[in-house]
């Protein structure tokens, strides 16, 4: 992997390149794929075994033996660094009588030791010792073996895909992406908030959120003032594979925006780079605000110790970016971090799923502390701890609860008699495109 990004840095860009998109068909959304138990089963044969899935973070097992676990529904995945480097993965369940061989988010293991009957297996996955192996007619050492799957290492990320004849991540995910992930340079960064909730909807309801913007103006009041979420302001993109982004220019307000003059929190986001916004009056100099933002940033970064800012294109180096990964991962790359936000279906209820939200920052020297997205006091910057709660328990930050709460209210409207099927404007298309995909996946 180089370390610049040839399409990025060959220019001073003012916004992501446009996509060519194909044209949607108009499938109807039908409520079934949000409450029926038969559809989410063959969603895992249809779907989730056949796409690629993140799998953990990869700094977190740099030794070999070291490794992580990760589950996809029914399924559980067992990722472990070999002594070559690599990372390989496989399922969760002895070949002997299916038993899970750990339960451990993560560890580092010689060998592992099925709970069950004690039989081992080496970091490769094969069966090393059984007890009483004369008593097989054919020994299962080095023959049996943990089923293995497809793995790479890629944005310093851990994905694996249970279909072995999947294309490989960089053709799932195409060129462009690929190249504008590469250059927010995941791999130097830590993840400074991992957290898990339990919510009250399908994985789709989420997933629909996170591919439209239509919601942003009324359930998200507080983004107005420095986030512009008009869709004539903003891009949005459709890619091969289900995939699609979200352009959201920002150090600017949105047309909403009830004022003349910049007030908070991008005033003080604008004098953290010595520019005084009172000198910014009304939405034609607003983006002169952003324009100016993004230049000072330039001067600047490299001596306040933010060094990944010579690997951003002009517009990262103040807008967000929302890649919706098919089918669930969502990564929101910003200036100084990516978000992960990520629903996971729930086992066997179509009405519930796991929500995951991740915090991963740039580190700065000098700096310990980080603003959290999701709200409350600064975060350390080192490796979080990941927590498991229930949604409602605590806070997955201002605008994950407003998302979340509206989850569960469409989850009830869905199972109505009374729903009609999705009535959309252009602006949604990527909701669209999500669920033709789905359908093709659905029906082979």
């Amino acid at each position: 992997m180089t370390s610049h990004n040839p399409i990025i840095l060959e220019q001073a860009l003012s916004r992501p390149p446009k996509a060519n998109e194909a044209t949607l068909r108009g499938d109807s959304v039908s409520a079934d794929r949000y409450t029926s138990a038969d559809y989410l089963a063959r969603e895992f044969k249809n779907v989730w075994h056949r796409v690629w899935n993140i799998g953990g973070v990869a700094y977190q097992m740099p030794e070999p033996g070291d490794y992580l676990t990760a589950e996809i529904g029914i399924d559980s995945v067992i990722m472990v660094r070999q002594e070559t480097g690599e990372v390989r993965a496989f399922f969760n369940s002895c070949p002997h009588r299916g038993t899970r061989i750990t339960e451990a988010l993560d560890g580092h293991a010689q060998r592992f030791t099925c709970p069950y009957h004690g039989w081992e297996f080496d970091r490769a996955g094969v069966v090393t010792a059984v007890p009483d192996e004369e008593d097989f007619a054919e020994s299962p050492c080095g023959k049996a073996r943990l089923k293995e799957m497809r793995c790479e290492e890629r944005f310093g990320l851990i994905w694996f895909n249970f279909d072995d004849t999947a294309v490989s991540l960089e053709e799932f995910l195409g060129e462009q992406i690929t190249c504008e992930l590469d250059s927010h340079r995941m791999q130097d960064m830590t993840r400074v908030l991992d957290i898990t909730a339990e919510a009250t909807c399908n994985w789709k309801i989420i997933t629909d959120n996170f591919n439209e913007a239509y919601h942003v103006k009324v359930l998200h009041p507080e983004l107005i003032p420095y986030i512009a979420a008009d869709y004539q302001d903003c891009q949005f993109d459709l890619f091969p594979n289900g995939h699609n982004r979200g352009w959201f220019p920002s150090f600017m307000p949105s047309k909403q925006y009830g004022s003349d003059t910049i007030g908070e929190p991008l005033k003080s986001m604008a004098a953290a780079w010595g520019i005084n916004s009172d000198d910014y009056v009304g939405r034609d100099s607003w983006k002169q605000l952003r324009v100016d933002i993004q230049s000072a940033k330039r001067a600047k970064g490299d001596e306040r110790g933010y060094k990944h800012y010579s690997y951003l294109a002009d517009y990262q180096l103040t807008d967000y970016v929302i890649y919706n990964l098919f089918p669930n991962n969502v990564i929101t790359v910003g200036p100084d971090g990516v978000q992960l936000l990520r629903p996971r279906p729930h086992p066997s209820d179509p009405t519930q799923c796991l929500f995951d939200h991740w915090w991963l920052v740039n580190p700065i020297e000098g700096q310990s502390m980080t603003p959290s997205p999701a709200g409350g006091p600064d975060l350390p910057v080192e490796d979080a701890m990941h927590e498991h709660i229930r949604y409602g328990e605590k806070s997955l930050g201002t605008t994950a609860d407003q998302d979340l709460s509206i989850a569960a209210m469409q989850q009830q409207g869905l199972a109505s008699a009374g729903y009609q099927g999705y009535w959309m404007p252009n602006q949604e298309r990527r909701v669209q495109a999500f669920h033709e995909r789905l359908n093709d996946l659905m029906t082979g």
